[in-house]
């Protein structure tokens, strides 16, 4: 066989293996740069089990001493284990935290195609989440662990909070969703209103043919949120750059296999959430639902974010009655990501308000 056409029959898959070591080196990388050094740290990747169904979660920080906080993931489906930038984004936090990310039911690799759809449920999720912090409690000898909800995390976060108060000491609400129905509206008028300022014709033709909420299906849900993302509704600044940084990051994290990294990129977990839970989110309403709560509660807004619309959040935070304390706080350069685009802001008020405002920690003789 002619040597060219050797050559140019194993090109590609050259390139591919080229490209694979390459991400593997990266992985590697990764993995010395954030390496956990101090004595009595935690780094651990580990699979439990939680409402029968084995899931994976990812604890880390500086001194195991310190109070834990659980974060939790949006989409629903959308899990952030997985992101290589959680690594760096928690930098500062678990010197002071010992942080789990935890890849939800259905999400990232706690995602098979064997979970039965019945159980995709804000309840089981929900009493999936309290088995976690009876785990972690048990683990590291606590009476109470703080929870962060991000976007469609915060669903489970706040019910959790509402139901089982005795065991956190505050929940922060990160672009809370607060009524799904008013939200789709909101930010679908934003997305007519940002296409009839630009002149988009094309544009808004292809908005006019989405239509108004509500969508008996995510399609449509989807196809708006990719329009809210490219009108900075998602993210303030640098939008595509940003976007594709977040889902590029499943493939060069270290706690994915390079399979596991596609499957995540590619939404599988996402889309199997969402077409199983979607009859249910669409019915959210916090404000009729939640309309008092025991445990200190902060919530964490992005100006311009209207994937979960700020003016919402405003709103319920005026009403909701919240005996031990509620918490407002703007981010003023950010929409959705505000965790990203303005994250020394995020850390610094976990670190010096959330957790220095509900000192003393018990632990458990």
């Amino acid at each position: 066989m002619n040597l060219q056409i050797v050559i140019w029959v194993l090109s590609p898959f050259i390139v591919i293996l080229l490209l694979y070591i390459i991400l593997m080196l990266y992985k590697s990388y990764l993995r010395i740069l954030t390496k956990i050094k101090t004595p009595n740290g935690v780094s651990a990747l580990e699979q439990i089990e939680l409402g029968g169904l084995k899931q994976w979660i990812f604890i880390r920080g500086t001194d195991q001493k310190n109070p834990v906080m659980i974060f939790l993931h949006g989409g629903p489906g959308e899990p952030a284990l997985g992101m290589s930038s959680s690594r760096k984004l928690d930098a500062e936090l678990i010197k002071h935290l010992t942080v789990v990310h935890w890849d939800q039911r259905g999400a990232g690799k706690s995602y098979n195609s064997d979970i039965p759809v019945q159980t995709m449920t804000l309840d089981r999720l929900v009493e999936d989440l309290n088995e976690l912090i009876d785990y972690l409690r048990d683990r590291f000898k606590l009476q109470k662990v703080f929870i962060v909800g991000h976007s469609g995390g915060t669903t489970i976060g706040i019910k959790t909070a509402y139901k089982y108060p005795e065991k956190i000491h505050a929940y922060v609400g990160v672009a809370q969703i607060i009524n799904d129905y008013e939200g789709e509206r909101i930010s679908y008028d934003f997305i007519v209103e940002e296409a009839e300022k630009s002149g988009d014709v094309k544009k808004l033709k292809k908005i006019k043919a989405i239509g108004l909420p509500p969508y008996d299906t995510p399609k449509k849900y989807f196809e708006k949120s990719r329009l809210i993302g490219r009108y900075g509704g998602f993210v303030h600044s640098n939008t595509l750059k940003q976007i594709g940084s977040v889902f590029f990051s499943y493939l060069t994290s270290p706690e994915y296999t390079f399979l596991e990294g596609v499957r995540t990129m590619r939404g599988k977990g996402l889309h199997f959430t969402m077409m199983a839970m979607y009859d249910e989110l669409k019915t959210i309403n916090f404000s009729e639902e939640i309309k008092s709560i025991k445990v200190p509660i902060y919530f964490f807004a992005g100006k311009y974010d209207m994937i979960t619309p700020t003016i919402l959040v405003k709103n319920y935070f005026n009403s909701l009655d919240a005996e031990n304390g509620k918490y407002l706080f703007l981010f003023e350069n950010s929409a959705h990501f505000l965790i990203k685009e303005e994250r020394e802001k995020y850390q610094d008020l976990l670190i010096n308000t959330v957790l220095r405002e509900n000192l003393p920690f018990k632990t458990i003789d």
